[in-house]
């Protein structure tokens, strides 16, 4: 009889991650996908995301369509215009129409409410309906000690689990860097910003509701430090700012993203802008001064059987507008790695093949700004929204797994 040759399964591994932001829950499903079994360590009860809104150009929102998440019921708004306006008459000066977006770029600019996209993220990642074993969550487990060699995780409560593998996603603060032997050099930066939201309802009393109905990413300023950023969210019901200013304007010294303020304070900050945004500003909610650092690059995001993600891996200043697509670009990474298609890859060459996908930190322009050809020699839209993660891997894999070129020459 002819030989037969056996095919088995890919392994299905025990993997945990450390942090349950939008990076641990993206990793979550990407990797649950995989078919791979995945429990969340989280520090606190769950809950405790804040903030206003998040854009996902399509390199992000394209997960979301791969991991078949139900886009529609985190509430998005799809982005049709990035509209730029005179700082201090608020007139329009330059429109950039989206309306090809989803034809060139395969999905949606898609803007969440961050605490809409958090909760549902959850939802997906521990649902029984799904592809691959749901993940299972564990709070009031913060993490206190790790072994990456062992892939051995010690909680503050007493408790010792150990992993195949461990992907900490704890955050800009993460605590798991220094247990992989990282150091972070952190600078403050000469810029500040404040957040805040502001509901539809309240906009239609200032007579300010077009903000809610443009479906766009509106910018006033940005030719130095100073620059706002309004976009509506949450099926068009909150409309959210980002204001960034300079940090010699105050003395704020304390840590965070989450220090509360008030509208007047905010308004002062800006008092030759646009009438209509001080307007608002005065009358925003959930107002929260945001103190900016530069963390240098690390220079590595693995070790044994550990990876760090998303802000944990590198941090990076809010400008672009590509903090969460960059952490679900990670998670992104992981899940094709872990995938069947790559099944023949130990673990460490699965990392060490993550850890080579560096993110890009030097976007140099708005997105949706510049083109190639506008711009020639800049990070581009088509770069940054285009970009093929699948292709990249391939690449990187082949080269990997390839054997070196047999010398031709005589004598060898």
């Amino acid at each position: 009889m002819p030989a037969t040759t056996k095919t088995y399964p890919p392994p299905s591994y025990n993997i945990a991650i450390i942090g349950s932001g939008l990076g641990g829950l993206s990793a979550a499903i990407a990797l649950r996908r995989a078919g791979h079994h995945i429990t969340i360590y989280e520090r606190y009860d769950f809950g405790g995301e804040v903030g206003a809104s998040l854009s996902l150009a399509s390199n992000g929102s394209r997960f979301l369509q791969e991991w078949q998440v139900d886009i529609p019921s985190a509430k998005p708004v799809v982005l049709r215009n990035l509209i730029m306006h005179d700082w201090s008459s608020g007139e329009v000066s330059a429109r950039y129409p989206l309306g090809d977006y989803r034809e060139r770029f395969g999905t949606d600019y898609n803007n969440f409410h961050r605490i809409d996209l958090h909760k549902h993220l959850k939802e997906v990642a521990t649902a029984e309906a799904g592809q691959g074993p749901p993940a299972q969550l564990k709070v009031w487990h913060k993490a206190v000690r790790l072994d990456p060699c062992e892939g051995r995780i010690t909680f503050d409560n007493g408790a010792e689990a150990v992993h195949d593998v461990i992907v900490c996603a704890d955050g800009i603060r993460s605590q798991m860097r220094e247990q992989l032997g990282i150091a972070p050099q952190v600078t403050p930066s000469t810029s500040c910003c404040y957040r805040c939201i502001i509901s539809t309802a309240k906009l239609r009393e200032l007579g300010l509701q077009e903000f809610a109905d443009n479906s766009a990413i509106e910018f006033w300023g940005g030719k130095g430090i100073d620059k706002v950023v309004m976009s509506p969210c949450s099926n068009h019901e909150v409309v959210s700012c980002y204001c960034f200013y300079p940090a010699a304007k105050n003395s704020i010294k304390e840590d965070g993203w989450n220090i509360s303020s008030t509208g007047e304070n905010l308004a002062a900050t800006f008092p030759d802008l646009d009438e209509r945004l001080r307007l608002l500003f005065r009358n925003a909610e959930d107002i929260k001064m945001w103190r900016l650092y530069n963390h240098e690059p690390y220079p590595y995001w693995v070790s044994g059987r550990c990876c760090l993600l998303g802000d944990a891996a590198h941090p990076m200043m809010p400008d672009q507008s590509q903090g969460a697509c960059m952490a679900l670009e990670d998670a992104g990474a992981l899940g094709i790695l872990f995938s069947a298609k790559y099944a023949h890859l130990s673990i460490p060459e699965k990392l060490q093949l993550y850890d080579s996908r560096r993110a890009r930190t030097d976007i140099t322009e708005r997105i949706g700004w510049s083109s190639a050809n506008d711009r020639p020699g800049r990070l581009t839209i088509e770069e940054v929204c285009g970009y093929d993660m699948h292709s990249h891997i391939a690449e990187l894999v082949k080269s990997f797994t390839s054997p070196p070129a047999r010398s031709t020459s005589n004598g060898a």
